[in-house]
């Protein structure tokens, strides 16, 4: 496959995630949060199946991984899955879905920092001042343009929300930088859907077994969106884009993710604020810089 599909995948994947902002927000009129992140990996993890079946072959039964792979892709799954899946869900219960996003973008900052600690990364200036560049952007977000708000300590739980799930999702990168990056990646995340689908059932299992299902076609297409492209299609085309083009080119495409998200904003019907195009412009601006930053 040429570069030029790849890249067209890997846009793809991109307008796939912002959608994903949109209509969680669907679903979650419909149902809790955790029983939408069931019923989303159920169809992902089906999908995951499905391709992991076609890149094995006879041969997938065959696949083995240790004991201590096994045990570190189930942490990565409550950290990368369970816990990002919850606080995205919940946050989108009262955040914008233009606000999540462009939080949600400052994730390769929060990594990098995560790096520092647990990697013994070093930084340049220029990558010092990118972060606290989208950190200003993300506090401008958070205090929804206006800085009084931080001193009283009155944010938006929503985004707060939205910023936990920034956090362990980078977590879980850490992880599998530091210790996973030798197993197959649509075997890795394949697995990790399956024990993420898993932990759902479990905590969800009361409200799904008491519970009407939702009967709206809005929920159905919402939840198999989310899954099926989301999920399913999405992870694949991302994990291959960053095997063909590089983890640091693969990465600078995710800040199309607020880009798509505020376009579809009007479509989806939500209102964007000034206090989110500044601050989301921001956020990029120090995303960019940091990113040019590691290729130098």
């Amino acid at each position: 496959m040429n570069r030029s599909i790849t890249l067209l995948l890997l846009i793809l994947t991109m307008l796939f995630w912002a959608v994903n902002f949109h209509v969680t927000k669907i679903a979650l009129a419909h149902y809790s949060p955790m029983a939408v992140a069931f019923w989303r990996f159920l169809f992902g993890a089906v999908v995951l199946i499905g391709v992991l079946a076609f890149q094995y072959g006879k041969g997938l039964m065959k696949v083995r991984i240790s004991l201590r792979s096994f045990g570190l892709i189930c942490l990565v799954s409550f950290f990368g899955i369970f816990l990002t899946i919850y606080f995205f869900n919940k946050g989108l219960q009262t955040a914008s879905a233009v606000s999540g996003s462009l939080i949600l973008s400052t994730s390769p900052i929060i990594t990098a920092l995560l790096a520092f600690f647990f990697l013994n990364r070093k930084f340049t200036s220029v990558q010092l001042f990118a972060m606290a560049t989208s950190i200003f952007g993300v506090i401008i977000l958070l205090v929804k343009g206006d800085f009084t708000q931080l001193l009283k300590m009155n944010l938006e739980t929503g985004d707060l929300y939205i910023l936990c799930m920034a956090l362990v999702f980078s977590l879980s990168q850490i992880i599998v930088d530091k210790s996973l990056s030798g197993v197959n990646s649509i075997l890795m995340t394949t697995i990790s859907a399956i024990i993420g689908l898993l932990m759902f059932a479990a905590v969800s299992t009361p409200e799904l077994m008491t519970t009407l299902l939702p009967t709206q076609w809005p929920f159905w297409a919402s939840v198999g969106f989310m899954g099926v492209l989301g999920t399913g299609v999405g992870y694949v085309a991302f994990y291959y884009a960053v095997v063909k083009l590089g983890a640091t080119t693969t990465a600078l495409y995710g800040n199309l993710i607020p880009f798509f998200t505020v376009l579809l904003a009007f479509p989806f019907g939500e209102e964007v604020f000034a206090s989110q195009l500044i601050g989301g412009f921001v956020i990029i601006i120090g995303l960019l810089l940091f990113g040019q930053s590691k290729k130098g």
